[in-house]
C-alpha cells in the first residue's frame, strides 16, 4: 500500500519515489513503446473507495483509500475531487490533488488536512486517469460533527497598514503592542487586528510564528506548511493612523474573464495597496506563499517560512463602502442601488461586504453576489455597475477618512476587450460589468 499525505517525514520520502516513477513513465510514453496508444482505452473505476474522518486533537483531517482499476487500461494517474455540493464533486472546479501510478502498488491512501471545516458536507471522488480520460468513483461524504475547532482561517502573510487604528474585524489597535517579526511572548500579540492568532487559538500555542512539523507539504523537494492549519505566522503590519495613505484601487480579474449570467454567484473582490519605495524608509517583512494544490474554491497556499523584504503594501480603510447598480440603456445606474453597503454592516457571509484574508495571503475586501437567488424586480441581464468607495466617517468605527484612491489598475482582461475600470475621485471607483 502506498500513503500519500501532507505529514512531513513520511511524505517526503514517498515524493521523491512517485517522482523517479512518473518520471520513468514520462519518458516510456515520450518514446513510443508498450502496449501502443491505439488500444489504450478509459481505465476502469478506483475499486473499494472509502473516506474516514480523523477525529481528534484540533486537526481536521480525513483518509482516502482505494484500490486500482480491475478493469480497462492502466491509470497514469489518480486525480483526487473535493467539494461542497453533493451530486457535483467531480468538476475541474473541484479538482484538488494528482497522485503519479506507481508501478506494482495495488491500493493508495491519502490524508487530506487542510481546509477542512466543521458542520459541512464534504464530499470526495477519485478519477482513474489515463491518456484517453478519466473514470470517477461515486461520490463519498462525510460531516465532521466533534472536534475542538470548526475550521482554521488564513494566515495573512503580505504587508498591511491598517489607515486609520482599527483591523479588519473593527476593533481597534493596541498602541503598546505592534508587529514584531518574532513574538518573545504571546501577551504582545495584538488582537485587534483581526489576524491570526484570535485569542482563542493562542490557548493552543506555544509561540508565534508557529509551524507544525507534523502538518506539512513537500513540494520541488522544499516543505511548506499548508495555511488552514493550526501553523500559525503573520506578514508586518504597521498603524498608519499618523499619516494619509495613498493607495491604488484595484478590482478583481473574474469580473472581465468569467462569463458571468443571471444564474451565477459572482465573487466581487477589491483591494487597496501601496507602494513603499520612496515612501518609507524601511520595506516591510512578508512570507513566500506558494500554491501547493487545487484550483479555484479547493486551493490551498502554504509558506517554506521564508522571508522577504516586499515593497508593496497592503492598506485597510475601517470607511470602505460597496454599491451595486443596475445601469439602463442611456448608462445611467438605478437610482436605489440593489446593495448599498459600509463596512461591517453585516455579519458575514454571502450578501455581506466583508474585509478578509484570501488563501494565498493577501488582504481583500469581498462580496458573494448570489445574483441567482435575487430578485431585484427589474430585469438580471445588462449593464451592472459596481462602485467601491470611501465614506467621510466610517459608519462602524467612527474614524475619519485619511485614505485617498490616487488611480485604479486595470484588469487583465483589458487586452481581450473588457470594461476598465473607472476612476472617479480620490474617494470613488467602478467597473460596469455585464450579466448574460
Amino acid at each position: 500500500m502506498k500513503a500519500v499525505q501532507l505529514k512531513s517525514k513520511k511524505f517526503v520520502s514517498i515524493v521523491a519515489t512517485l517522482f523517479v516513477v512518473l518520471f520513468g513513465i514520462m519518458a516510456n510514453g515520450c518514446g513510443g513503446g508498450g502496449g501502443g496508444g491505439g488500444d489504450v482505452v478509459l481505465p476502469g473505476v478506483p475499486e473499494k473507495f472509502r473516506v474516514v474522518p480523523n477525529i481528534g486533537g484540533q486537526d481536521l483531517s480525513a483518509t482516502l483509500t482505494w484500490d486500482i482499476p480491475t478493469t480497462g487500461s492502466e491509470p497514469t494517474s489518480y486525480e483526487i475531487y473535493r467539494g461542497t455540493t453533493p451530486g457535483s464533486v467531480f468538476d475541474p472546479d473541484n479538482h484538488l490533488y494528482s497522485i503519479p501510478v506507481v508501478e506494482g502498488e495495488t491500493s493508495y491512501v491519502y490524508i487530506d488536512n487542510a481546509g477542512l471545516i466543521k458542520d459541512v458536507n464534504t464530499s470526495y471522488v477519485v478519477a482513474a486517469k489515463n491518456a484517453n480520460g478519466e473514470t470517477p468513483t461515486s461520490e463519498e461524504s462525510i460531516i465532521f460533527t466533534t472536534g475542538e475547532v470548526e475550521s482554521y482561517g488564513n494566515n495573512f502573510a503580505a504587508a498591511m497598514i491598517f489607515a486609520d487604528g482599527y483591523g479588519i474585524t473593527g476593533l481597534p489597535l493596541d498602541p503598546t503592542k505592534p508587529w514584531m517579526e518574532l513574538y518573545t511572548s504571546l501577551d504582545q500579540i495584538d488582537y485587534g487586528t483581526g489576524l491570526r492568532p484570535s485569542s482563542d487559538q493562542n490557548q493552543t500555542l506555544t509561540e508565534v510564528p508557529f509551524f507544525d512539523d507534523t502538518i506539512t507539504f513537500d513540494k520541488g523537494g522544499v516543505t511548506y506548511y499548508p495555511q488552514q492549519t493550526v501553523s500559525t505566522w503573520q506578514g508586518e503590519w504597521k498603524d498608519g493612523n499618523d499619516a494619509d495613505q495613498h493607495v491604488t484601487a484595484t478590482f478583481g480579474d473574474n469580473l472581465i474573464s468569467q462569463t458571468l449570467t443571471s444564474e451565477s454567484k459572482i465573487r466581487i473582490e477589491v483591494a487597496l495597496t501601496k507602494d513603499l519605495d520612496g515612501i518609507q524608509d524601511e520595506n516591510m517583512t512578508s512570507y513566500n506563499m506558494v500554491s501547493l494544490y487545487g484550483s479555484k474554491y479547493n486551493e490551498i497556499y502554504g509558506t517554506n517560512m521564508e522571508t522577504y523584504e516586499n515593497n508593496t503594501s497592503f492598506v485597510f480603510a475601517s470607511n470602505a463602502h460597496l454599491k451595486i447598480q443596475k445601469v439602463d440603456a442611456q448608462g445611467v445606474p438605478q437610482a436605489d442601488p440593489l446593495y448599498d453597503q459600509p463596512l461591517f454592516s453585516c455579519d458575514g457571509g454571502p450578501g455581506c461586504f466583508s474585509s478578509e484574508v484570501n488563501v494565498a495571503g493577501n488582504f481583500i475586501y469581498g462580496f458573494v453576489w448570489d445574483l441567482a437567488n435575487d430578485n431585484p424586480g427589474y430585469e438580471k441581464t445588462g449593464i451592472w455597475r459596481i462602485t467601491f468607495s470611501l465614506d467621510e466617517t466610517s459608519v462602524h468605527t467612527g474614524a475619519q477618512n485619511h485614505t485617498f484612491i490616487d488611480d485604479v489598475a486595470p484588469t487583465e482582461a483589458e487586452s481581450e476587450g473588457g470594461t476598465l475600470p473607472q476612476y472617479v475621485d480620490v474617494n470613488e471607483v467602478y467597473i460596469d460589468i455585464t450579466i448574460h
